[in-house]
């Protein structure tokens, strides 16, 4: 059969157009997604360490960098030597855009082999398109795509190849393919040493079979102990101590997984890892466990990932670890959907639904963890202003300077010979720094810190500024930032997503808030706009915090300084004109809410260095000295606003007490969930309370006996003390009493009262004035 009827579709056959276009579409989005998200500043580290490889690489520097701050070569990290065939397409074009894209077509171009097999096992169109859908939908297939660049990306394509011409015992373009694999990697020979068993336990075919054991066998060797050894600065490999638990060296650690199931065992059974196979398994609908014995080809691999103490390796949503995995999980679902064919027999329907299974189950976790359109929680990388403003100045530096860059920036100027990341300086001539991005791996503070000594010392001056990026020179003389750097904290026209107007003292007004949240990884960053009221001659500090649903402080901005306080702060600032403030992003929980003040000073511990509060729509608490601004919380993976209470909120049982002239408790509301009922009180504040009460909802017996209870302030999303109360607001509060496993069935009677805890004195109960008590009966609750 010719390569024209063999690999490229007739124009009858429906599918392979199909899987052609399914390919390519694959391609062009994940390609051009890859480039936006470089476009705008997202891509890290190891893009800018490729690049500068293989540009050094093509200008006969084989494998040189230099961003730790020391010539090293590459070669003492990894045994990469694929990277030398890279160079070649940066004869096209040189730039790190060369290997995302390149990283993105071979990727998608491993889909083919995947239809081909799954066509010729199962003759059937409709299970090799299914099986294509599901690998080219797999989250693992997309995150690795667009995880930077790392040439064991491209081994998982050429592994594809590799297996699917040695299902077609085709040995010359099976071994071609296998050696790329093993170029890309000093751990994959150990996987080719898989694939030449499998050819003789298979396919009986000894020749091939050990002719592959023994090259990758002696690859592994070379690249492990003379290599990469060679050329380390310390004489080992670097990433061993990612195993640790088992050995110091190569040997050691192999023996151990081999002689010690109750290390392996102990290393696997944990939360983490087990949610790692889940999430591997599952969006093949675990069909991979049927084609165990074409899975355990990729045992190396799992091995490589579920032993490792790197907690990036056994995670399927973030990195390119999960690309050494991905071959095996896809064979192992075309002969799990082999195995259902030869079950059944010639009943073409239960293969029809094993492969429809697997396109639906496929589709349902791509649509909550995919990476495209088709997700709802799909990341975007939109280009924004800021971003052309740092990609015009990155064009402005010399293209053949020595550079130091921050982290996130590294990839934009990584194609030369000399590239360090800060805090590297070095040969550096020019220094390249966003102040309002990751200042990794610097601290905030120290990264401020250190463009001030730089600055200060005279060896570098400003040569360019704007919206928060700068570039240093070395010997300019000018050292003072120009207006328009600060044009990163301003806002001309803010829409915020929740709109405010709280006065702090007669200086600052904060006017709204933004909550954008990275569902994926829970973290939040919260975005305040303020408004200078008048010049301010003394230091503010902007103070946002979080705080639980017990009211406990959970993070404030103390360790994780906001950047425009620490570069543009209040002091600064024109009357009139619109700051935006950012905290960093950071794991906050499930429920949580978002408060504010402003100190002059440090101490917030010193409620008299807080500005005074004056606010409407917000509580007030501290004698009116910050302000819970709105309370959120995570569903389905969702960030959402709790809404706030209500102003006119009415009771479904009304009632009216008066507690003292200090409070009215106007109704209850009860409802049983499990073993809790949770008794909600509806209050009204009759005067300024300076005491902060207590309150109890007792559950009472026929016999008037106390058999539940619950004591506590009042609380509603957060403890809400009776001292933020404001005379004539309404309010609710939330009581859960734990019922006891044994409580009868049968009526029930609430009774409530208020206390001042240190002394445990108790309100009194008023009716036109007189005292008729010290808590109150609310009625009859039925528990069943």
């Amino acid at each position: 059969m010719s390569f024209r009827n063999k690999f490229l579709p007739s124009k009858q056959n429906y599918a392979d157009w199909l899987a052609i276009l399914a390919v390519l579409a694959f391609i062009i989005f994940f390609a051009g997604l890859a480039l936006q998200r470089h476009a705008a500043f997202q891509s890290g580290f190891d893009l800018g360490v490729y690049d500068q490889v293989v540009w050094n690489t093509l200008h006969g520097r084989l494998f040189f960098y230099t961003s730790t701050g020391q010539p090293l070569l590459h070669l003492s990290n990894h045994a990469d030597p694929i990277l030398a065939l890279v160079a070649f397409f940066y004869l096209f074009h040189s730039g790190p855009e060369t290997l995302l894209v390149l990283q993105a077509t071979l990727v998608g171009l491993a889909g083919l082999p995947v239809f081909w097999l799954a066509r010729q096992k199962l003759h059937s169109n409709f299970a090799a398109l299914s099986l294509l859908a599901a690998f080219l939908l797999f989250p693992g297939t997309e995150t690795v795509t667009l995880s930077d660049f790392h040439p064991p990306v491209l081994a998982f394509s050429f592994l594809m190849f590799a297996f699917y011409f040695l299902e077609n015992r085709r040995g010359g373009w099976f071994l071609l393919f296998a050696v790329l694999a093993m170029a890309c990697k000093e751990q994959i020979p150990l996987q080719v040493i898989f694939l030449g068993l499998y050819a003789i336990v298979r396919h009986k075919n000894w020749r091939l079979g050990i002719a592959t054991i023994v090259l990758a066998g002696v690859w592994f060797a070379v690249a492990m102990l003379w290599v990469i050894p060679a050329f380390s600065v310390t004489g080992e490999h670097i990433f061993l101590k990612y195993y640790s638990d088992f050995g110091q060296s190569p040997l050691q650690i192999v023996s151990t997984a081999i002689t010690r199931p109750d290390i392996v065992l102990k290393n696997l059974w944990q939360p983490e890892k087990l949610a790692y196979l889940r999430d591997l398994f599952a969006p093949f609908a675990f069909l991979p466990l049927l084609g165990l014995p074409v899975l355990l080809v990729g045992a190396p691999s799992f091995a490589i990932n579920l032993l490792s103490n790197n907690p990036a390796m056994h995670n399927a949503a973030r990195g390119h670890y999960v690309a050494d995995v991905t071959p095996w999980l896809v064979w192992g679902t075309l002969f799990g959907l082999v195995l259902v064919a030869k079950v059944a027999r010639k009943k073409r329907w239960a293969l029809t639904a094993a492969a429809g299974m697997l396109l639906v189950v496929s589709l349902g976790w791509h649509w909550q963890n995919g990476l495209t359109p088709l997700s709802p929680t799909a990341p975007k990388f939109p280009v924004t202003a800021h971003d052309r403003i740092g990609a015009a100045l990155a064009a402005e530096i010399p293209a053949d300077a020595p550079v130091s860059a921050q982290l996130r920036l590294y990839a934009h100027l990584s194609n030369r010979q000399i590239a360090y990341v800060i805090p590297f300086l070095n040969q550096a001539e020019y220094v390249f720094l966003d102040v309002t991005a990751d200042t990794s791996p610097l601290h905030p503070n120290d990264f401020r810190a250190t463009v001030q000594k730089l600055l200060a010392d005279g060896q570098f001056g400003v040569w360019r500024a704007d919206d928060g990026f700068i570039v240093l020179k070395r010997g300019e003389p000018n050292t003072t930032l120009p207006d328009a750097f600060f044009d990163f904290a301003r806002a001309t026209d803010p829409q915020p997503e929740i709109p405010l107007d709280v006065q702090f003292g007669d200086e600052l007004r904060l006017l709204g808030v933004d909550v954008p949240d990275d569902s994926r990884r829970s973290e939040t960053v919260v975005r305040l706009y303020w408004q200078a009221q008048k010049p301010i001659t003394e230091p503010l500090r902007l103070y946002p915090f979080f705080i639980n649903p017990n009211g406990e402080t959970i993070e404030d901005t103390s360790l994780r300084p906001m950047v425009t306080q620490l570069w543009y702060p209040p002091e600064r600032w024109k009357p009139g004109e619109i700051v935006v403030s950012e905290t960093l992003p950071w794991t906050l929980g499930d429920k949580w809410s978002l408060a504010v003040g402003v100190l002059r000073g440090e101490n917030w511990a010193d409620w008299s260095q807080r500005l005074p509060v004056t606010a409407s729509g917000v509580r007030r608490f501290n004698a009116g000295t910050w302000v819970r601004v709105a309370s959120f919380e995570r569903r389905g993976g969702q960030l959402v606003a709790i809404p706030p209470d209500d102003s006119d909120l009415q009771p479904p049982n009304v009632a009216q007490f008066n507690f003292d002239n200090k409070m009215e408790l106007r109704g209850y509301a009860a409802e049983r969930s499990g073993d809790t009922l949770t008794v909600t009180l509806f209050w009204r504040a009759s005067a300024a309370m300076a005491k902060n009460y207590t309150v109890f909802v007792h559950l009472l017996n026929a016999d008037g006996a106390v058999v539940a209870q619950h004591d506590g302030q009042p609380t509603w999303q957060l403890p809400i003390p009776t001292g933020t109360w404001q005379p004539g607001e309404t309010l609710r509060d939330s009581h859960p009493i734990a019922l006891p496993a044994d409580l009868p069935p049968g009526e029930y009677r609430l009774r409530v009262g208020v206390y001042f805890l240190p002394t445990m004195e108790r309100l009194p109960v008023l009716e036109n004035g007189v005292v008729t008590g010290d808590s109150v009966d609310l009625g009859t609750v039925r528990i069943e």
